[in-house]
């Protein structure tokens, strides 16, 4: 997602930065809607407002999952499995053990169970703890299955890899859940949010994306009408019918959501295309900011939490539209301080320890 590039590729590709951003920053929004949403319903003013924004924001996952994709395959390289996994394993796997174990320490402080090592693991590994954690367990599966897509996508058709990845998406990625039951009544299958297939159709097209690159740029650029037509449509259909039908199951809701994904992140693409394309370098505040997405995906939740548990135990506020308001301001600029902060502490320590070398090798 925010993390698989090489600084001469960021460099040359604006674009995949600024869509990360952008993606990040609606990430903190959608997780402090979610609260104004669980805890009012259509009666209530705030929610009509909050509602076609928060679920506007909600094809952010499939596009981190497509950013994803499309910079695993920018290069033409020959992949170097053990650099690959090693990467993963600093850079995206120990971040995340890391913070879901401050997640959970907080629950454990703050009495919302008790401690135990076996309940530790197994927030690890299904990634529930926070609504958020279960992009990282879906990310991790599409790099442990990394050596299939590099051998079947370079070899199969991108026609065929997509529609192919269409299908596998709507048939085992939305239902799972009912196909096990069909097959076998009584068995629950508790692992369908978490399950690569239900974004394969993403991933698969970040990686032919990435394949041509160039090609699919000036294609979208090329047809920036069709693009944002189908964006208007395609969002205003997902956001009404999301409304009509919220708190219902309905299967189809799947398949139209999939469309506005679709739709929204060439959009998107575009935009952010469009926009870089006069810009011959990005300022020292973006490239900082792009750095620390994942930073900042892995651990604004943890504002939100602690400020709507203090707010509302502590304060007496109970008006979750004014703790909306107040808790979203401080989550965009809490988090974004501190990595910012972060970041330039860190590259401060690296210019020390660098010059301090440099002066022992003399």
């Amino acid at each position: 997602m925010i993390m698989e590039n090489t600084a001469k590729m960021r460099k040359m590709k604006y674009e995949l930065t600024y869509m990360n951003i952008f993606c990040a920053m609606l990430v903190i929004f959608i997780h402090c809607a979610s609260v104004l949403i669980s805890e009012t319903d259509k009666s209530i003013r705030a929610f009509n407002y909050i509602f076609t924004p928060w679920r506007f924001s909600s094809f952010v996952v499939p596009a981190f999952i497509f950013l994803s994709g499309v910079k695993m395959f920018l290069s033409s390289k020959k992949i170097n499995y053990f650099k690959f996994y090693k990467g993963r394993i600093t850079r995206v796997i120990l971040p995340y053990i890391l913070w879901v174990t401050i997640f959970y320490l907080y629950f454990v402080n703050h009495q919302y169970f008790d401690f135990s090592w076996s309940g530790l693991l197994h927030e690890l590994y299904e990634g529930d703890l926070v609504g958020h954690f279960y992009f990282v367990i879906i990310i991790i599966q599409f790099y442990l299955l990394m050596p299939v897509w590099s051998f079947v996508l370079k070899r199969l058709d991108a026609g065929i890899g997509i529609v192919f990845s269409v299908l596998i998406s709507m048939v085992f990625g939305y239902n799972l859940t009912y196909i096990f039951e069909t097959i076998s009544p009584g068995i629950v299958f508790p692992y369908d949010d978490v399950i690569f297939t239900k974004y394969l159709v993403y991933w698969v097209c970040g990686c032919y994306v990435g394949m041509n690159y160039e090609r699919f740029k000036q294609s979208v650029l090329n047809n920036k009408m069709f693009i944002t037509l189908l964006f208007i449509i395609s969002a205003f259909f997902d956001i009404m019918l999301a409304y009509k039908t919220y708190s219902l199951t309905t299967l189809w809701m799947d398949n139209v959501h999939l469309l506005y994904c679709a739709s929204a992140i060439l959009f998107f693409f575009m935009i952010f295309t469009w926009t870089a394309d006069s810009r011959e370098k990005i300022s020292i505040f973006t490239k900082a900011l792009d750095s620390q997405c994942y930073n900042i995906y892995l651990s604004h939740c943890l504002v939100i939490i602690f400020l709507n548990d203090y707010l509302l135990v502590m304060r007496g506020m109970t008006d979750v539209v004014n703790r909306f308001w107040f808790v979203t301001a401080a989550a965009y600029i809490v988090t974004i301080i501190f990595w910012l902060l972060w970041w330039s502490a860190k590259r401060g320590t690296m210019h020390l320890i660098s010059s301090a070398l440099s002066k022992l090798r003399r």
